[in-house]
């Protein structure tokens, strides 16, 4: 198969899904009595119309960038590391609590020591799942997806018995620092310096899987862990700097939301179907490509600028957004399970190859 063929092919792979769930929302549309084309042309014009809505896009599409990316990168290495909604939490908290009560320095440098302590909180979180994984060969699904459901538990506790702004009837932290909030590229959107910075993230990621022998590293312990053993790269150290990492960009991505979008920690900000699941469907759909991470968080980023919006003015209900995003994530669990399975077949193969082997031997 030439380049071009395989270009194709990987294109058409990554849109089919696109293609399926804006027909089955077409569907629903079409059974609620409403013109799918006038629908899908209004959340265009909601998503891209003008500068400011284009940017609003943006805004919506950088958490998902974020953690898009640190899924990505696990699933790379031939890990799959699901549990960046919990570093989301525990790094938003983190930002919100320095940007509220550090009153020392000027408020640039508050918004930097709180997104470099988001990054820390979400990359600390998944400490314990990455030892598990590479020393104990304990499952690092179920252990993330477990500490997701702890890290809301345990922000909700915080906000609740220590951090509770009073004044409201919200579950929320105290507002952060004027001087610490990041200012908006375009006025009336929540497009901050973060969307930038996520996108340098991306392009890094690419050069990163390409250019730099660790990145090869990474590439060769997801595609074939035997040779890579056998070529003397480390899988623990692998495991461990791609679910950490991950970690990093989840808690990154809470800290922005805090300093750019709501400038403070409210309990169960991370709308459903939350930034770090969603960054899951991003990593599947976008084939762990910096291109495919792209399209795929713009996508997903349009739905939730424009869903809310057409939902308040033109009379469309925000269970179409829902059931686009639904029909993504069914996609995207069919493809996990596919490359769990096939992963899983590969051990099975290696193991009774070791096995022959050794009887060869003997």
């Amino acid at each position: 198969m030439s380049r071009a063929s395989a270009y194709s092919l990987r294109a058409a792979r990554a849109i089919f899904p696109l293609l399926v769930a804006l027909l089955v929302g077409a569907i629903v549309v079409g059974a609620s009595g409403r013109n799918p084309i006038s629908i899908y042309h209004l959340y265009l014009v909601q998503a891209a119309g003008d500068w400011p809505r284009l940017a609003s896009t943006f805004a919506a599409t950088t958490p998902f960038l974020l953690t898009g990316v640190g899924t990505a990168l696990a699933f790379r290495a031939g890990f799959f590391n699901v549990g960046l909604e919990g570093s989301v939490y525990l790094g938003a908290l983190a930002a919100a609590w320095v940007a509220a009560e550090w009153r020392g320095p000027a408020g640039g440098i508050v918004a930097a020591a709180a997104a470099l302590l988001g990054l820390v909180a979400g990359a600390a979180w998944l400490i314990v799942p990455a030892v598990l994984r590479v020393w104990l060969a304990i499952d690092e699904v179920v252990t993330t997806l477990m500490l997701n459901y702890v890290a809301i538990a345990l922000t909700s506790y915080l906000v609740l018995y220590h951090f509770l702004y009073q004044t409201i009837g919200n579950a929320q932290t105290p507002p952060i620092r004027s001087s610490a909030q990041l200012s908006p590229l375009v006025s009336g959107t929540t497009l901050t310096l973060a969307a930038p910075v996520a996108l340098a993230i991306v392009l890094a990621y690419g050069l990163f899987l390409r250019r730099m022998r660790l990145g090869v590293e990474v590439r060769i312990v997801g595609d074939n862990p035997r040779f890579a053993a056998a070529a003397g790269f480390s899988i623990r150290r692998a495991a461990l700097l791609t679910m950490m990492v991950g970690g990093g960009l989840g808690g990154l991505a809470g800290a922005f939301v805090v300093l750019g979008v709501t400038y403070n920690f409210t309990n169960g900000f991370s709308t459903q179907p939350g930034f770090g699941y969603t960054g899951i469907a991003v990593a599947v759909l976008g084939r762990n490509s910096w291109l495919g991470l792209l399209l795929a968080s713009l996508f997903f980023g349009a739905l939730s600028s424009a869903g809310g919006v057409i939902q308040l003015f033109g009379d469309v209900p925000i269970a179409l957004t829902q059931v686009l995003q639904g029909t993504l994530m069914i996609f995207a669990g069919v493809q996990f399970v596919r490359t769990r399975r096939r992963q899983a077949a590969q051990s099975r193969t290696a193991n009774l190859d070791d096995v022959a082997a050794e009887g060869q031997a003997a």
